[in-house]
């Protein structure tokens, strides 16, 4: 049976809609990326510390026009360092570009270099020259192009994001980072199997700064304190958090302002709105043994009908058990979408919503 949203969860809403409603912020404005796609970039750049070295940025654009970097690729063995340019191999480029879109479904998304010790953080005249050029040859709506620089009198990495538009004429804007803690998933895919020719770092370590940078659990604004999860979670293991990721990444790239939210007994959930209704997607300790759920209410519960809706609804989820998780995500993601939008056509024509709704 349904349970009623806890105090926490309708405060976390009332935030998310002030939060919006007051936010000067613009489309594009966000760069999502995991710490350790950061340091992989920062070991690439100590390589070459008095030359400029670089590489290009693979993941997808979430539904607001934010990128999300799931892998960073450094230099091809072919690419050229100079002191002040840097040229990838395009042969390697291409290579690997095409099996990270087979196997992953990544997408070209943009370019890094570095600026090493050369005291310019900003793209040069010639960088936006060029990355604007790239969106009108290829047909790209935006490009992200992030600059790599020590910082002053240190070793540490220093990394700025700038997104480019179509039509921009060559103008960029500064992007905040959100980090990810951790490894990219698709990097610990790849490194499993050996089935694609990449070429890591010589740096076995770097120090990294991504400038400006929010952690990703307070950007969600999710709760002051460090979240705790029962020993019986899901989320308690390195693997259950990585894929919970996972599935914001996938809904995100379709939904807007998805938001993460953890209830009073420990259980996470993802958080949408559309059509003046809160769809909460709430995953079970025992996930993937028991599917998540679909609770949804209107934001503005119709005069009359508030004994209705004392309680959410649920939708149900079916998502065939398989040992392969980012084919489960794929799946829920699909069937989230699915019957979101089913309620929602129904809604209009009057229909039933086509899913069960269990009792007791």
């Amino acid at each position: 049976m349904p349970t009623f949203h806890s105090k926490r969860f309708n405060e976390a809403v009332a935030r998310s809609h002030r939060r919006r409603a007051a936010s000067p912020e613009v489309e594009g404005e966000h760069a999502l990326i995991y710490e350790g796609e950061l340091e992989m970039m920062a070991r690439f750049v100590c390589d070459y510390p008095d030359i400029e070295t670089g590489g290009d940025l693979f993941g997808f654009w979430t539904h607001s026009g934010s990128p999300v970097i799931e892998y960073v690729l450094g230099p091809g063995a072919g690419a050229q360092h100079e002191h002040a340019a840097f040229y990838q191999e395009s042969s390697y480029l291409l290579e690997v570009g095409s099996r990270l879109h087979e196997l992953h479904g990544l997408q070209h998304i943009g370019t890094w270099h570095s600026h090493h010790r050369l005291k310019l953080s900003q793209p040069s005249h010639g960088d936006s020259v060029t990355m604007q050029r790239a969106l009108e040859r290829h047909g790209f709506h935006s490009w992200l192009l992030t600059i790599c620089t020590f910082a002053e009198a240190a070793d540490t990495v220093e990394m700025r994001g700038y997104l480019y538009h179509a039509g921009g004429k060559e103008t960029h804007k500064q992007t905040t980072w959100l980090l990810l803690p951790g490894s990219s998933p698709i990097r610990v895919a790849l490194e499993a199997t050996g089935d694609v020719p990449l070429v890591a770092p010589r740096t076995q370590t770097a120090a990294f700064e991504a400038i400006p940078g929010s952690s990703f659990a307070v950007s969600t604004d999710t709760s002051s304190a460090a979240p705790a999860f029962p020993s019986t979670s899901f989320m308690s293991t390195p693997e259950g958090r990585n894929e919970f990721r996972l599935f914001f990444e996938r809904l995100s790239a379709v939904e807007q302002n998805v938001e993460i939210l953890q209830r009073e007994d420990g259980r996470v959930s993802l958080c949408l709105e559309r059509d003046g209704y809160i769809f909460d997607v709430v995953f079970p300790h025992s996930y993937p043994v028991l599917n998540p759920v679909i609770e949804y209410q209107p934001i503005h519960v119709p005069p009359g009908q508030e004994d209705a809706w004392k309680m959410p609804r649920t939708l149900y989820t079916t998502v065939e058990r398989t040992d392969d998780a980012n084919l489960r995500i794929q799946e829920l993601t699909e069937c989230t979408e699915s019957l979101i939008a089913g309620f929602l056509t129904n809604r209009e024509t009057g229909a039933s919503s086509g899913a069960p709704e269990r009792k007791g």
